[in-house]
């Protein structure tokens, strides 16, 4: 084996262990975002909005070909006969670091994970238009998100 073929191993190598290590802490920042949904929304829970975790499996393939199932939670928030659901739908994306669609009867919505220069994730609100045009992001705010939920649930 040439010391070319050495370090291509070590390559592919560290390459699928940082994979493994991303699909791995996935639910720990999907989890993250679902505590700072819910610590937004407790006013609103304090007064009959209810919020639950589903268990759901996922399967998605990372560009590279590798396939990877594992667990995770959807958030669903009901209230005014009406629900909204937050889906983990992928890890690896082209446009991030991680995705999550929010399903209402009325709505299609996408949180989009980023990581910065410095580690640090952001979270960011994407409309989703039935004729598949996205419109750009902004940043998840509070606000923003109770617009949502506002539209979702007929509030």
């Amino acid at each position: 084996m040439s010391k070319a073929d050495e370090l291509a191993a070590k390559l592919k190598q560290t390459r699928l262990a940082s994979t493994d290590q991303a699909i791995d802490a996935w639910p720990g920042q999907v989890y993250e975002l679902y505590q700072r949904i819910e610590a937004w929304l407790q006013p609103l829970t304090e007064v009959g909005l209810a919020l639950r975790r589903n268990p759901t499996h996922v399967f998605e393939s990372h560009p590279n070909g590798d396939s990877y199932a594992y667990a995770i939670d959807q958030l669903v928030i009901s209230g005014n006969a009406h629900s909204l659901t937050f889906d983990p739908v992928a890890r690896f994306t082209t446009d991030g670091e991680g995705r999550v669609e929010i399903h209402s009867q009325t709505d299609e919505f996408a949180l989009l994970r980023t990581v910065d220069e410095h580690g640090e994730t952001h979270w960011w609100l994407q409309t989703i238009e039935q004729a598949t045009v996205q419109l750009d992001a902004v940043a998840l705010t509070e606000t923003d998100l109770l617009a949502v939920v506002q539209r979702g649930l007929a509030l």
